[in-house]
């Protein structure tokens, strides 16, 4: 059972049992297509354990190993040691000054560039880019 009224301004109104819909006529009809993103069902990360896996591997052995700019020694080390000083007063945490931080961002930063990097090698190649 569907009925159809026609407003003043020429747009039909459509209403069946099952669903209603505005269409304006055919001469007014633009073509735009709207699709609403749907996060459940569109993967648009495109996770991949490989990249992952190979990413971690890919930042973890290069920061082992010893550059001038500390001393001889890779950022990894000194990153692990630095956690393990400030495990050693736990309660208080690192002060503000503390080369802790900067470990931590500097190797944090490196990974998920290297991620990144690795993310867009990955689909880049799956899709075709390269």
């Amino acid at each position: 059972m569907s009925f159809a009224l026609k407003s003043a301004s020429g747009i039909s109104l459509v209403r069946s049992q099952r669903t209603s819909s505005v269409r304006a006529p055919v001469g007014r009809r633009a073509a735009v297509c709207v699709r609403a993103a749907n996060f459940a069902t569109d993967s648009w990360i495109k996770k991949d354990p490989l990249v992952l896996g190979a990413s971690l591997a890919g930042w973890i052995i290069p920061s082992n190993i010893g550059v001038s700019g500390f001393g001889g020694q890779s950022l990894f080390g000194l990153f692990n040691a630095s956690i393990a000083e400030e495990l050693a007063h736990f309660p208080q945490g690192p002060a503000l000054g503390d080369k802790f931080w900067l470990y931590l961002i500097s190797w944090h930063v490196g990974l998920f560039v290297v991620m990144l990097l690795g993310q867009i090698g990955i689909q880049g190649r799956k899709q075709g880019y390269f």
